[in-house]
């Protein structure tokens, strides 16, 4: 039974190589990713699999809550129903400690993002969706 799935953090590590399996065993999976460059090679290498599902991508900061907000905008426009959220994306080491209003980038991107992601998809979450924090 294809699902629709959302992952946080699709570009790289664990989120990839999640992303690689659930597109080959042809799921509907909606990436996500801060630079559009890697995502757009990412959609490409994975449109490539046989028996690929659907691939829908998606460009935002979690840094910036305003982005987060228009994320999830734009899957729920996009989308009639989500079975999985898989919050991955997570921030270790930064050259940039901050955001521009001054607070902790690893706590905005690690905590307070998929939080915010999470409350503004649910309306979308199937009867057995599933949410799923890294």
């Amino acid at each position: 039974m294809q699902k629709t799935i959302l992952i946080t953090g699709a570009t790289d590590g664990i989120g990839l190589e999640t992303v690689r399996q659930l597109v080959a065993g042809g799921h509907k999976v909606l990436l996500h990713g801060r630079n559009s460059d890697k995502l757009a090679k990412v959609d490409k290498d994975l449109s490539a699999l046989s028996g690929a599902g659907p691939i829908e991508t998606y460009v935002a900061d979690l840094s910036d809550l305003a982005q987060v907000g228009v994320l999830a905008g734009e899957i729920a426009s996009q989308n009639d129903q989500l079975d999985v959220l898989i919050n991955n994306a997570g921030v270790y080491r930064t050259n940039q400690p901050l955001t521009d209003n001054g607070m902790d980038v690893r706590f905005v991107v690690n905590t307070i993002a998929p939080y915010l992601l999470t409350r503004k998809l649910l309306p979308l979450m199937s009867s057995c969706g599933r949410i799923i924090n890294l």
